[in-house]
């Protein structure tokens, strides 16, 4: 199955960390530290599935519900 990777600042570097952690529960996603512009960011690979990227951005917004997906991810 065809992969993808999504990019989200986040208001925070504590809600990096607790994402971090979070997408180590999660089967089939990996999930790096980044920084976009000074900000705290993270980087989400996982499964190019409709279902699966919404589970990424609902979890993203679980906690951190001012993250902003970076739409030029190339």
């Amino acid at each position: 199955m065809a992969r993808i990777t999504l990019v989200f600042t986040l208001s925070d570097p504590r809600a990096q960390v607790d994402l971090l952690h979070e997408f180590t529960l999660h089967d089939g996603v990996v999930a790096t530290p980044d920084d976009v512009d000074g900000s705290p960011a993270i980087r989400v690979e996982t499964h190019d599935s409709v279902s699966t990227v919404w589970d990424v951005r609902a979890t993203i917004g679980m906690f951190d519900d001012r993250a902003r997906e970076q739409q030029d991810q190339g």
